[in-house]
């Protein structure tokens, strides 16, 4: 029995079947639902063959097809008539004669075979049936499909297969390693072919060819590499190839990268030896692997047989790019056709991303500003403007890396696009004007850090055209965004003798033989070369830097340095009315005169603006008064009264030298809250110090020596000066903050204090009295009063007057309500009201008990005679005699009591400058006719070894007195004291409880001076 027959026996099983059950037969037909998709079928069965040319002739009965391959077996005979069987076991092989052939006979009902060693026709999907041989095979094999299947007429058989035909592309060949050409014939139509050219290892053209003239090639570089235990499969990636410039073909003898350079696949396609349709990978070059497909081959199947060959093509990827270099093609724009961070990767392709982005940033791959190529984890990104500044030298110096020398990366010709956003991706370092304005900050020489001589060094060597370029990119960068500050105070500017400077005092050069003493920028800076925007650039740089043309100002200041410095003094008649026309044309050059010994004073002597007042006979301003008293040696002193004659108007000197710093008024003085008289309040605040802290407070320097005796001139003074502050002086309250979290305390300044204490204010009946017992009209001429002034209100003028008055009336309204005779007459009912019931009862007793008592009486007998006999006895009395006698002075006691005033009127004047008595806790009694409260100063504990000032208690005459003759408590009051915890004493005087106040500062201090007492001495 033949083969042919053999086979036909044991498949008409299976025929019986398939008759039985027409849907098996539908499944078939339906399962390859493209049109005319077995062309793809008998390709792959023609490769398997190792045939090396394929021929199509399609006529409107039939389609024959033609390949060199391998003749058939009979194993291939029975593979082709079974259904989802297949002799290939041999994984070398990509075809299956099985379902995947089954696909003609949506076309063909009776598909024939010749082949040199067997000629047969199929019958019902699985039947042989042996035929005559053909004579003319030449040593093919051919295929003959007529179109007689029930369902698909022939005609439109025809067109499907005639457009599948037409439809064959380049990929049909790409990646099929024995196929070189694919020709087809058309009945009535266009005949054409595909030729796989190789130019090279990695290079091969697909040429398309037409019979209606028409030849396309297409090229590609094509990386192969074998897959383990896969004998001759390969996995591949090809990359499209596109021509330079007007080339429209490749010459062989040429350079390639010249001819070609990798363009994008659009999309890239992903195939097992042929397109998988449906198969996505989100790349833009193509990639085959002898995958497992789906049954349909339109796409890969999610199965772990696949995933190695995933892993081999993310190798092969990366690996490519070296010979893509090594063939001058992997250039900036290259890029654009390698996966970025945005491209939509499926999962399962996202390791080929991973392996290119890690080789280009470990190896020398990513194109460089140079057009050469580096790790991307060595290169720096930035702006053009900046690369074309700074070489890889330049970078070595200025942002070195630890092992590997940094160079520019190459920029993608359009930001946002593929090859930028791949170029984002690396380990590339941005570097940019920021960070090179930040290295120059070594060129500032007030900088903390030892300055950077090798970076000096650098700038040096470069040449002046390069400082322009330098010079233009800054004020492009930074000017615009109003960061020329961070450049400013630089040593950028470059002189014509060769040294830097500050742009402020830097001077353009106004001739060729300048030779004034001003450092002058070398000119070439800005006018070097040809490009007029960049030398404009420049120059502009140099002005926003503070680099300005020689004028009259810099020429007055560089007399100043030469006649008006402490160390070469050489006044000139004349210079005085070019400093005055100067500031009168420019009142900003005033600060100049700041430094330089420009006045004569009263005595004789050169003085600098701010060392020097105004007074008569130029201007009275009572500041000579006020100095006298309060500044002792070393103060201001006075303009020197020749200026008059000094060829300039008194009105303008006047207004020359207020304006460059001549004192006019009296000067408040910022310093620490320390001495406020509200310090502990102040202190207080709490919380750690940070940089939010805060200590202001401002006084009057030697005003109470300078009040201390009454002068109108001083008086005056003071006035004018209050007058002047705004609604928003800071000078009138201290302010102490140690950070944000916890708030600042705020009091009245010791300015405030200054001008509460003293009595400064004259009034018209001739006295000067403190700001509170002032009267606004008895103000002399010349103190004008508006009582919304906020300085009037801090110092409390009037406030005494106004209160008493006002509270007077009050009382006196009430009393007279409440039935009582006046206001005096309700404080004390009021006072009474207000005792403890057990005071009011020993009260009451004692005013009946009074009431009741008789004074005693005595009254002689006989008054002439007691008076003879007083004078007789006040004859004999002895007489009053001095002399002296040595006595003992406890030594340095007056110096501790002075001390201790000065201590426990800090401790005890309260925010309102109200002192209490710290038994009464109330105000003290009376004040002294210096404003200040009388206060005793009395020992606390007597029985210690040394005199401290701390061990004093603030008392009114009362209990000062009780606390020295009727103190109760006296045996007891050391270890009362040590154990207080609370801000009062509990004590007895004259028999009679009470309690000793006390601040916790003096509380803790006077602990600390006992506990002293109680060591043994050193």
């Amino acid at each position: 029995m033949s083969t042919i027959a053999e086979v036909r026996a044991k498949h008409l099983n299976l025929a019986q079947v398939l008759k039985d059950h027409v849907g098996i037969r539908k499944i078939v037909e339906d399962l390859y639902p493209d049109q005319a998709h077995f062309i793809y079928e008998l390709l792959q069965n023609a490769q398997d063959t190792g045939a090396t040319s394929v021929a199509f002739r399609l006529v409107r009965g039939g389609l024959t097809f033609e390949h060199d391959g391998r003749p058939f077996s009979p194993g291939d005979i029975f593979a082709i008539t079974d259904i989802g069987e297949s002799n290939k076991v041999d994984e070398d092989k990509i075809g299956r004669f099985g379902v995947g052939f089954k696909a003609v006979f949506a076309y063909s009902e009776t598909p024939t075979i010749h082949s040199p060693t067997f000629s047969f026709r199929i019958e019902d999907l699985v039947l042989p049936t042996e035929v005559s041989p053909l004579e003319d095979l030449q040593g093919l094999t051919r295929f003959m499909f007529p179109f007689n299947n029930p369902k698909k007429d022939p005609l439109t058989a025809y067109e499907e297969v005639a457009v599948g035909l037409s439809e064959l592309s380049e990929m049909a060949l790409l990646f099929l390693p024995s196929l070189s050409s694919i020709s087809w014939s058309v009945e009535g139509g266009v005949n054409g072919e595909l030729l796989r050219i190789s130019h090279s290892a990695e290079h091969m053209e697909i040429l398309r060819q037409s019979s209606d003239g028409g030849a396309v090639g297409s090229h590609f570089l094509r990386f192969d590499a074998p897959v383990a235990g896969l004998g001759q499969q390969n996995v591949s990636v090809a990359f499209p190839l596109g021509f330079v410039g007007e080339a429209t073909q490749y010459e062989p003898g040429k350079p390639l990268a010249g001819q070609l350079r990798v363009v994008a696949a659009n999309p890239g396609q992903v195939a097992v030896f042929f397109p998988a349709e449906k198969e996505t990978s989100g790349l833009r070059f193509h990639l085959h692997a002898p995958f497992v497909p789906e049954l349909s081959r339109a796409s890969i199947k999610e199965t772990p047989a696949n995933i190695p060959l995933f892993e081999q093509l993310a190798q092969l990827s990366a690996g490519s790019l070296h010979r893509i270099k090594e063939m001058g093609l992997l250039s900036a724009d290259f890029l654009s056709v390698l996966p970025n961070p945005l491209d939509p990767i499926p999962p399962r392709y996202q390791s080929i991303r991973t392996a290119i982005t890690e080789a280009m940033n470990r190896e020398p791959l990513t194109p460089t500003q140079t057009r050469g190529h580096a790790p991307a984890r060595t290169l720096l990104q930035a702006k053009a403007s900046l690369k074309d500044l700074l070489g890889s030298d330049d970078l070595a110096l200025l942002a070195g890396h630890d092992d590997d020398p940094p160079a520019w990366a190459a920029s993608a010709a359009q930001k946002n696009s593929n090859a930028d956003r791949f170029l984002t991706g690396l380990a590339i370092r941005d570097w940019d004007v920021d960070e090179f304005v930040d290295r120059l900050q070594v060129l500032d020489p007030d900088d903390w850090r030892h300055p950077d001589e090798e970076l000096r060094g650098w700038l040096a060597a470069k040449p002046a055209e390069w400082h322009q370029q330098l010079y233009a990119l800054l004020h492009r960068e930074l000017v615009a965004d109003g960061d020329v500050h961070r450049v400013v105070d630089l040593e950028l500017v470059r002189l014509r003798d060769g040294r830097y400077r500050r742009g402020a005092g830097s001077y353009f050069p106004s001739g060729l033989d300048d030779d004034d003493g001003f450092p002058r920028v070398d000119a070439s800076v800005y006018n070097a070369g040809r490009s007029k925007p960049q030398q404009a650039a420049a120059r502009k740089l140099l002005e926003e830097l503070g680099t300005r043309d020689v004028g009259e100002a810099e020429l007055v200041e560089a007399l100043l340095k030469d006649r008006y410095a402490q160390t070469s003094h050489r006044p000139r008649v004349g210079d005085m009315r070019r400093f005055v026309a100067l500031v009168e044309t420019d009142p900003t050059k005033a600060t100049l005169f700041s430094p330089y010994f420009i006045f004569e004073d009263e005595n004789g002597s050169w003085r600098r603006p701010r060392d020097c007042f105004l007074d008569s006979p130029l201007r009275e301003t009572g500041l000579r008064a006020y100095h006298a008293r309060a500044a002792g040696k070393g103060g201001p002193v006075g303009l020197a009264g020749r200026y008059p004659d000094s060829g300039v108007s008194l009105p303008r000197l006047l207004k020359f030298a207020e304006a460059t710093g001549v004192i006019t008024a009296l000067r408040v003085v910022e310093g620490s809250c320390v001495l406020n008289p509200s310090w502990s309040y102040l202190a207080s605040v709490g919380g750690g110090r940070s940089e939010f802290h805060k200590d202001q407070d401002y006084s009057f320097a030697g005003f109470e020596a300078a009040t201390a005796t009454p002068d109108m001139r001083v008086s005056a003074l003071v006035w004018r000066t209050m007058e002047s502050f705004t609604q928003y002086t800071k000078g009138l309250q201290a302010t102490y903050q140690m950070n944000q979290r916890r708030g600042a305390h705020y009091a009245s300044s010791k300015l405030v204090h200054q001008l509460r204490a003293a009595a400064w204010v004259p009034q018209s009946d001739g006295r000067f009295v403190v700001p509170a017992e002032a009267r606004a009209d008895l103000l002399p001429a010349g103190f004008p009063y508006d009582p919304g002034k906020r300085w009037l209100k801090a110092i409390g003028f009037g406030e005494a007057l106004a209160k008493r008055s006002e509270e007077a009336k009050q009382k006196q309204s009430i009393a007279k309500q409440l039935g009582f005779q006046d206001g005096t007459a309700l404080e004390d009912a009021q006072w009474f009201a207000g005792l403890d019931p057990a005071e009011r009862l020993v009260f009451k007793q004692q005013v009946e008990n009074r009431r009741s008592f008789s004074l005693p009486e005595s009254q002689p007998g006989n008054p002439d005679r007691r008076a003879e006999r007083v004078l007789a006895m006040a004859a004999e009395a002895p007489e009053r005699v001095t002399e002296e006698r040595t006595r003992s002075v406890s030594a340095g006691l007056q110096a501790v009591k002075q001390e201790a005033e000065q201590y426990l009127r800090r401790q005890y004047t309260n925010a309102d400058g109200v002192m209490i008595c710290q038994v009464c806790q109330g105000p003290l009694p009376f004040r002294l006719p210096d404003g200040r409260h009388y206060v005793e100063k009395v020992e606390f504990i007597a029985e210690v070894d040394r005199r401290h000032h701390q061990n004093y208690l603030a008392l009114c005459p009362n209990h000062a007195a009780m606390i020295q003759h009727a103190h109760g408590s006296e045996d007891l009051v050391r270890e009362m004291l040590l154990d207080c915890d609370t801000d009062t004493l509990d004590i007895v005087l004259a028999e009679t409880d009470a309690s000793i106040y006390f601040t916790r500062t003096h509380l803790l201090d006077l602990k600390a001076v006992i506990a002293s007492e109680n060591r043994p001495s050193s």
